[in-house]
């Protein structure tokens, strides 16, 4: 495990999410958080501490398979600061990759919104 390496272990309404100082954010499972603030929270902390000296290439990789509109919210507001603070490092590069069921429409439009309102490129990649 990397020095700062932090990951959450899933649960029956959260995500396992794993935070690697080596540039990966990686958001896997169900988001229907009960308490969303207690969920983001240490990912918030853990972001804030890691963009005083990220990797090169940050890349975070969502897979997700269904998100309330809830999480919803905390997910987009978590990507907007990512993106924003990526934006003011010029030098570094930023790759979201948003993954979803080939018959799952409902996640891809849900990237393609989150992917239009942030003004971010996503690479949207299909599973079976």
């Amino acid at each position: 495990m990397s020095d700062n390496q932090k990951i959450l272990s899933s649960t029956r309404d959260t995500p396992e999410v794993i935070l690697d100082p080596k540039g990966i954010i990686k958001i896997t499972g169900r988001l229907i958080p009960e308490n969303p603030i207690h969920f983001f929270d240490p990912i918030d902390e853990w972001i804030n501490e890691y963009f005083y000296n990220p990797a090169d290439i940050t890349c975070l990789e969502i897979c997700l398979e269904y998100i309330n509109s809830v999480g919803t919210k905390y997910l987009l507001d978590t990507i907007h600061k990512i993106a924003h603070i990526h934006l003011k490092n010029k030098k570094k590069n930023l790759v979201i990759n948003w993954y979803y069921k080939v018959d799952d429409e409902d996640m891809l439009e849900k990237g393609t919104f989150f992917s239009s309102v942030l003004k971010v490129p996503f690479n949207f990649i299909r599973i079976i």
